[in-house]
């Protein structure tokens, strides 16, 4: 997989945002919001939707294989959680998940986590965790969208709670953040490259290069947003 595929796949996802947004507005039809976190029972049901399409998908496309760079065995859920931020996005209530809407929902992530261990002591041998027609596969599915509710919460109510006062330091790596994640493979690979000589052992030479690798991302993805236009753009 290409060190890119998120960066394609939101482009994907925002040009075909674009497309409807456009469709939408010509044929008069009122723009989808949504105002308030759906009760955890409603999100439960969308969680096993969610399972039992990726299981479907999986039938197919299995975790691994790839279709222009992307493994759409996963897509069902990446899908969905674009939609929903979209129309969650126009009522603001990203900004207003609490620690309290996302405790439920952390706990049932960390017990799906705790199972993925024991899943691998006692049916790893059986393999098919991938896709197919088998028990793991089905549980691999529902797995999926059952940690990343609870994650995407978490991080949401977080990020409301210890976030708000962002310094300016923050807002600016912030703003640069998605043109590091475009412009980190060839920075990381050219210090790679340029440490081979260096005898050093693995593990310093990985922190080195990964902390170096982090800032000249940034550092690069702040000088090209300078350029006129480019902040339209990343």
């Amino acid at each position: 997989m290409t060190p890119l595929w998120f960066a394609i796949a939101l482009l994907i996802f925002a040009m075909c945002y674009a497309i409807w947004q456009t469709c939408r507005r010509r044929a008069g039809w009122s723009a989808v919001s949504v105002d308030a976190l759906p009760a955890m029972p409603a999100l439960a049901l969308i969680a096993l939707g969610l399972g039992l399409l990726s299981f479907i998908v999986r039938l197919v496309m299995r975790v691994g294989t790839e279709f222009l760079w992307l493994q759409l065995g996963y897509f069902s859920c990446y899908a969905f959680f674009y939609i929903a931020g979209c129309a969650a996005a126009r009522s603001g209530l990203l900004e207003r998940i609490t620690l309290r809407d996302a405790a439920g929902w952390l706990i049932v992530s960390i017990l799906a986590i705790s199972t993925l261990p024991l899943m691998l002591l006692i049916r790893g041998r059986l393999g098919g965790f991938e896709g197919g027609w088998n028990i793991n596969a089905f549980y691999y599915a529902i797995w999926d969208p059952a940690v990343a509710f609870g994650v995407i919460l978490g991080l949401l109510a977080a990020a409301q709670r210890w976030g708000r006062n962002s310094t300016q330091i923050v807002s600016r790596l912030g703003s640069t953040a998605f043109g590091a994640l475009i412009l980190h493979p060839p920075v990381l690979v050219a210090l790679s490259v340029l440490a081979m000589p260096w005898a050093a052992a693995p593990v310093l030479k990985f922190i080195v290069i990964s902390c170096a690798a982090c800032v000249a991302s940034f550092a690069l993805s702040a000088a090209i947003k300078s350029l006129p236009g480019v902040s339209k753009i990343i």
